[in-house]
């Protein structure tokens, strides 16, 4: 065995996957339509919660992380088209997989679950954590589920092999976990102030400190919310 198909086995293993006998929750269909707020800029998350580990469908997608919703809904895949391959074509993004699971940095991993740990404990007090960026998940009105929409060339692909990690021992347990994570282009839910009441309020405050604040909808793990405005920096 080369020195590569080692580094891919010993991956494997630390991910719990078996590609010859993939779990059912890394093999289901994805019916995915996601559309954002008119005028949402997707960078300015708003709204944070804690989503169960089994409830988010993944896709990958060819799209940069900077591509609008619509390029990377429109060249994105189900994960199991690379798990599982039946065409030539899924042949070629099983190989990409592969060459994936090889670059994984299990160090980058293993620091996802001590924050996702210390997030379970507490919120933080500025609700925004290091490169929360990265976990890319959105959600569906239409189907009411999850997904995470991962591009496949990003440098950091951590977020995505850590779910999928906690996705296969959530198949082999049964035990859910959950992260606590930026929905990508959901808007505040009105239920306290509407967009433009929350905007006075932005402006209020700059006039008072002069200095922006960062608003958020912040829900617990009973789906209770708080609004929260805190200083930008």
């Amino acid at each position: 065995m080369s020195d590569n198909q080692n580094s891919i086995q010993s991956k494997l293993e630390y991910l719990g996957l078996d590609l010859n006998n993939v779990p059912e929750i890394l093999l289901r269909d994805i019916d995915a339509e996601i559309k954002p707020a008119r005028n949402y800029e997707e960078k300015k998350y708003k709204v944070y919660k804690y989503v169960p580990i089994s409830k988010v469908r993944i896709l990958l997608t060819k799209a940069n992380r900077q591509n609008s919703l619509q390029e990377k809904s429109a060249m994105a895949s189900p994960l199991y088209t690379y798990l599982s391959p039946k065409t030539d074509e899924e042949m070629l993004k099983h190989t990409m997989l592969l060459k994936m699971i090889e670059d994984i940095k299990i160090g980058e991993i293993k620091k996802i679950e001590k924050e996702q740990e210390k997030l379970n404990k507490e919120i933080p007090f500025k609700v925004k954590y290091k490169e929360n960026y990265l976990w890319q998940i959105y959600y569906s009105e239409y189907s009411k589920n999850y997904y995470m929409i991962a591009p496949i060339e990003d440098l950091d692909l951590s977020c995505l092999f850590y779910l999928i990690k906690e996705q296969i021992e959530y198949s082999k347990t049964g035990i859910e976990k959950e992260i606590f994570v930026p929905i990508s282009y959901l808007d505040y839910s009105k239920r306290y102030f509407t967009k433009t009441e929350v905007q006075d309020i932005e402006k209020y405050i700059w006039q008072f400190t002069k200095e922006w604040p960062l608003v958020y909808e912040v829900y617990d793990r009973e789906e209770n919310m708080s609004f929260q405005a805190v200083r930008k920096y």
